[in-house]
């Protein structure tokens, strides 16, 4: 056998000794791995989170429409609802994208996205001539009574787009539960709907109001809620687009906005009803508008 020299055992030493990938000994001689960080709540999979179910919902207006949509009951009890109002010529497909946010949020509404009468699976009353829109109202009460009844919310938070922001305005003033409203390239007038005059009786409730800067329905109406609104978020989008689906598709961040606005009235608690420029026992009642025609 030859003799190592002792450049070469130096060598050797040098090389043991500066090894920085050489495992050292822990307490059993075995190498120790360092401990794993946390998971932050942006590194738990998405599959970890289990959306709320949702189940069809059937349910009729008070004048005889047979109106359908789909109910997420959230697994809090007596948890606010969210109503979704779609446009005109629409359906509550147009409001998707915020339902599946809302079904995974880290507070968890019951939501409620429906078909307005002669739209999508609702169907307006046998005698009901096509194309009327006068009577729209009716569903959202409908549907606030059912969702009500289903869930049991302890407050119920209105979203509307085009003639579905009119809807929510009119009704809100009578639904005591209503705490507030979203509402989404509204307009005056839509349909023979009015907005100003029954939003003023509701301006107390914190309000979403969003809508693209160039859209000729909704650029005069979002300027005129912004300064009736007593708690207003207001989002102005670039570009022309009408209505949730379409301003939506341009501008996907509107759903997000949505959700994070839901999500500060989450808390929100019911107010006393008191008319805010009637006096006492004038207050206005569940007035349906005249007909009337216009873009949804």
């Amino acid at each position: 056998m030859k003799r190592l020299t002792f450049p070469v055992i130096a060598a050797l030493a040098l090389g043991v000794g500066c090894d920085s990938n050489q495992p050292k000994p822990g307490a059993a001689g075995s190498a120790t791995p360092p401990a794993a960080p946390a998971p932050s709540g942006s590194d738990v999979p998405s599959i970890m989170i289990v959306p709320t179910p949702g189940r069809p919902a059937t349910f009729s207006s008070a004048d005889g429409a047979a109106l359908s949509g789909e109910l997420f009951v959230s697994p809090e009890p007596n948890a606010p609802a969210i109503i979704l109002v779609h446009r005109l010529n629409g359906d509550r497909a147009e409001l998707a994208p915020l339902v599946k946010r809302l079904v995974v949020a880290p507070k968890r509404f019951t939501v409620l996205s429906l078909d307005l009468r002669g739209h999508g699976a609702s169907k307006a009353p046998e005698k009901a001539k096509v194309g009327e829109t006068r009577d729209l109202a009716r569903d959202l009460e409908a549907a606030i009574a059912h969702v009500s009844e289903a869930a049991r919310p302890r407050a119920i938070v209105l979203v509307g787009t085009s003639i579905g922001a009119a809807l929510a305005s009119q009704v809100a003033f009578a639904a005591d539960k209503v705490v507030a409203l979203a509402l989404v390239s509204p307009g005056e007038g839509i349909s023979g709907h009015p907005l100003y005059k029954p939003y003023s009786e509701v301006r107390n409730l914190p309000t979403f109001v969003a809508g693209a800067k160039d859209d000729t329905v909704s650029k005069a109406a979002v300027d005129a809620l912004e300064k009736m609104a007593m708690q207003v978020t207001v989002k102005r989008y670039e570009g022309s687009r009408h209505s949730a689906q379409f301003l939506g598709e341009e501008h996907p961040e509107l759903w997000a906005d949505l959700e994070n606005w839901a999500l500060g009235v989450f808390s929100e608690a019911p107010v006393e009803r008191k008319s805010l420029y009637l006096a006492p026992g004038k207050q206005p009642n569940k007035a349906l508008p005249k007909k009337g025609g216009g873009p949804g």
